[in-house]
């Protein structure tokens, strides 16, 4: 059985004095969504689950069905879970899935920047002028 993942994405930035301070990225996206403070704790480990517990965790939502931690534009308030997971079917996201990048036009069914589908489901006639 896998182990479930204890912390969203991250980087370890150590400065000069000892002290760890940690980025946390949507595991989704890539988009950095959290830094912490530098924090000082005998080993990395340590170090890491107060950050997370302190500051990280807050940021993220984690979705049950697949169990990664991802930012709130990437999570499907209405279903429960990440975009991956339960993609928008019938209103329009503000941000893609993908790539994460924000979305200018509000009835848009490609992403402008990675091509992704936007929606699933039903079509309003727009997915094949965009091809």
């Amino acid at each position: 059985m896998a182990q479930a993942k204890k912390t969203a994405t991250y980087r370890v930035v150590t400065d000069a004095g000892g002290g760890r301070s940690f980025r946390f990225y949507c595991d989704l996206s890539g988009e950095l969504c959290c830094v912490t403070k530098p924090l000082r704790a005998d080993t990395e480990q340590a170090a890491l689950a107060l950050a997370w517990e302190t500051e990280g965790r807050w940021h993220f939502n984690r979705c049950p069905a697949c169990g990664r931690y991802v930012s709130s534009a990437m999570f499907n308030v209405n279903a429960g879970r990440c975009l991956d997971c339960a993609p928008w079917e019938s209103e329009y996201p503000s941000f893609c899935h993908h790539c994460g990048v924000r979305l200018r036009e509000p009835d848009a069914c490609f992403c402008p920047v990675c091509g992704a589908r936007l929606q699933v489901g039903g079509t309003d006639g727009k997915e094949e002028a965009t091809k």
